[in-house]
């Protein structure tokens, strides 16, 4: 009996050791992907990944501007451009419509306008430089309006 409890005991141990070297390299290559294009005979490789950010509660009340949430690129690389940026909006029961501004590192803005929940797809943005710090705020068209939003910035290198 000691040697079966010995031999179950040492197969968990070898496996709670081996689990998270595995997941760990799962996660490395999880947003990055290397493609191959074809240019004038010419084999290019290029890169493609993404980030993504979080915003707290965005409140504005009459026309003003909420706070802006900052948002960092992480450590992609310097010469990255953007090729598509996508908000998923949550809009608070009872708030008024607003415009959403979305400002990459270099000070260009997009703005949308929102009256619902859902997914926004800007690509005013694609081309500028995606390292760095970007910024989300709301402005109210009505009353008060409070929001959320989760961004996630495609780039490729």
């Amino acid at each position: 009996m000691k040697k079966l409890l010995s031999l179950i005991t040492c197969f968990a141990l070898c496996v709670m050791l081996v689990m998270p070297v595995s997941a760990a390299e799962v996660k490395a290559t999880e947003n990055v992907a290397v493609e191959e294009a074809v240019i004038e005979n010419e084999a290019v490789a290029y890169s493609t990944g993404y980030f993504t950010g979080q915003t707290g509660k965005m409140n504005s009340w009459e026309g003003t501007e909420s706070a802006a949430y900052t948002i960092s690129s992480g450590s992609i690389p310097r010469e990255a451009v953007v090729t598509k940026v996508t908000l998923n909006v949550t809009v608070s029961s009872g708030s008024s419509g607003f415009y959403i501004f979305v400002e990459c590192p270099d000070g260009t803005y997009a703005e949308r306008y929102v009256s619902r929940s859902g997914q926004i797809t800007i690509t005013d943005l694609n081309g500028h430089l995606a390292y760095g710090k970007w910024k989300i705020s709301i402005m109210s068209v009505g009353q008060v309006s409070t929001a959320t939003a989760r961004m996630r910035v495609d780039y490729s290198y």
